[in-house]
């Protein structure tokens, strides 16, 4: 052997019989996830959309009629009142219950350690679906609820018409989504995550509380924030268990959203109507998703 010259292994494998078995390893995770994700997500997908050109009958047989179903959809009032309600809900989900306990989050790090423990105690308080909408009907009562009492009893309000009110209903319904739920419990990981010494350096060059807010929090959140904010976009348009529990769409449809009357119609048999009524919010939230994802940017060095 020539001095200077490095050994080779003779029983090292060939580099593209290293690459091949890695490429089989992926698909062996890859396959399976492909397989539900087409099951559970494309097939039904792609019979929806059939469905939604047909009477969609749950027995006997299937009558084409190209897009009859849509245009009717498209000549129902109440089809583009529902999918106005839905957008007013969404927007006001989004703000109350996605942006707000971004800057609760941030302001709970400014605390002493102990009372921000008890703070997110409170904050962050886990109940089921069912026993958070029970728990809110008695809230919202207008006869004896406690909000009602404390509106009347201790401010000296006439009595308020929580989930009567055709006006204020979707915000009613918001509502509870910011004191109960919210994304607030990832923001704090994330704020936790950041290094010290970037507030350190930040203070030593003279920035104040916003300034390091503006400047460091926030465009480090940004990818937590982009994955909140596209699951919050997708969520709260397919939204209905809340709202139809609580006010069944009233009062006089003030929020009755797309899923909700999408059932409506089920209810009355028109079912190819009703695909075709899912198939349309899908193609506006796929609409609104590509959008997003086209605007936004979620590298925090960008």
């Amino acid at each position: 052997m020539t001095i200077g010259t490095p050994a080779v292994d003779t029983h090292a494998p060939p580099v593209e019989t290293g690459k091949a078995a890695n490429r089989w390893q992926y698909w062996v995770f890859a396959i399976p996830a492909i397989v539900f994700q087409f099951f559970w997500g494309w097939y039904p997908m792609l019979i929806a959309i059939f469905l939604s050109m047909t009477n969609a009958p749950i027995r006997g047989a299937i009558t084409f009629q190209g897009l009859g179903n849509f245009e009717r959809l498209f000549a129902d009032p109440l089809v583009t009142d529902s999918f106005k309600i839905t957008f007013i809900y969404a927007a006001l989900s989004i703000t109350l219950t996605f942006l707000i306990p971004i800057f609760v989050a941030i302001l709970l790090l400014e605390m002493p350690p102990n009372l921000m423990r008890v703070m997110m105690l409170l904050w962050f308080v886990p109940l089921s679906g069912i026993a958070s909408t029970i728990f809110w009907q008695y809230l919202y009562n207008e006869q004896f609820g406690i909000l009602q009492y404390i509106a009347t009893g201790l401010f000296g309000m006439s009595p308020q018409a929580f989930l009567s009110n055709e006006r204020w209903v979707l915000f009613w319904l918001v509502f509870p989504g910011m004191l109960m739920f919210g994304p607030g419990l990832y923001y704090m990981t994330g704020l936790q995550s950041i290094p010290k010494s970037y507030y350190e350096a930040a203070e030593i060059e003279g920035a104040g509380f916003w300034r390091k807010i503006w400047t460091i929090s926030l465009p480090r959140l940004r990818p937590i924030i982009s994955m909140t904010l596209l699951f919050s976009i997708i969520g709260t348009m397919q939204e209905f268990s809340f709202p139809d529990l609580m006010t069944r769409g009233g009062p006089n449809g003030a929020s009755r959203i797309v899923v909700m009357y999408m059932f409506n119609i089920l209810s009355t048999g028109r079912y190819g109507d009703a695909t075709a009524l899912a198939v349309m919010l899908f193609i506006v939230i796929m609409a609104l998703v590509l959008v997003y994802r086209a605007v936004y940017k979620d590298d925090p060095d960008i």
